[in-house]
């Protein structure tokens, strides 16, 4: 586990040299779409998209208390006009109950494949299916783990509708986890999302652009299993509700939001969310 942890280490630095290359390149701007949830959108063919982002996420209750900051780096190419692939190199800071540790976490690799598109005077309609891999190159030895020692694949549909002033998305996914490490297999998850957002002001291209949007996210996990005896606490379900704004300029986007917690209902005793907030640097060429 460790030689992977350095593995991962030895990445770092060249992903951020690249990020810093690609902002000396001017290209267009891409779509808007939502911060918690997956959208239908996809690169033209050719382009890149660099996402530099931080998320932190806070868990208290039954007797525990657990936190979480991490940041990764994204990179996304558009294959076509309507398929993509993607890379994403995580690091993360953890705490659980007092013991800490950080380090490189698990490397997920995507696709997605924009199968419907329906233009309007001004608007647009879509509609994407994608796929991702978590691949197990985390420290699963540290405590806490900073990978899970599985291989596991999230797979989903995501639609939406996009005009001058309006927005709106809907999405469904669905994880599948598989056995990692000390034969602990955590349950598999789904998502339901539901995504509304408005362009306050219509500005133009060369102007500063700020999009509000407001998602619903709804989250489900079955029970975990440790040598394939069900965990009597864990699984249940979570519903958030997610204020977001985009500022864009050019090229360039900002966006941000916070996931609240506004119903739940977990299985014995697990310590439950009070808050997730998530921060990004965007950048096309």
């Amino acid at each position: 586990m460790k030689s992977r942890a350095t593995n991962m280490n030895k990445w770092i630095g060249p992903c951020i040299l690249g990020l810093v290359a690609a902002l000396m390149v001017h290209g267009p701007a891409s779509a808007h779409g939502p911060l918690f949830s997956p959208a239908p959108e996809t690169i033209w063919k050719d382009g890149t998209e660099i996402t530099l982002g931080s998320h932190f996420d806070k868990a208290t209750g039954g007797g525990k208390k657990e936190r979480e900051v991490e940041t990764f780096l994204e990179v996304e190419y558009g294959l076509t006009a309507d398929w993509q692939i993607g890379i994403e190199v995580p690091y993360s800071w953890k705490e659980d109950d007092g013991a800490r540790s950080n380090g490189p976490g698990d490397v997920t690799l995507s696709t997605k494949v924009q199968f419907w598109q329906r233009d309007l005077p001004g608007a647009q309609y879509k509609g994407a299916a994608f796929l991702e891999v978590k691949l197990p190159t985390g420290n699963d030895d540290s405590d806490p783990r900073l990978g899970s020692g599985s291989t596991d694949v999230i797979m989903g549909l995501a639609t939406g509708y996009e005009s001058r002033r309006w927005y709106w998305f809907a999405s469904g996914v669905y994880r599948a986890n598989t056995e990692g490490s000390g034969n602990l297999e955590k349950g598999d998850r789904q998502f339901l999302n539901l995504v509304g957002g408005i362009r306050p002001v219509l500005s133009a291209y060369e102007e500063p652009d700020t999009v509000l949007m407001l998602e619903l996210n709804w989250e489900r996990s079955g029970p975990d299993r440790l040598d394939g005896v069900k965990v009597g606490d864990s699984g249940g379900w979570e519903l958030f509700v997610s204020p977001v704004m985009w500022w864009t300029y050019r090229q360039y986007a900002v966006r941000a939001g916070v996931q609240i917690p506004v119903a739940r209902s977990l299985q014995g005793s697990q310590a439950t969310t009070d808050y997730r907030a998530r921060l990004e640097l965007i950048y096309h060429f």
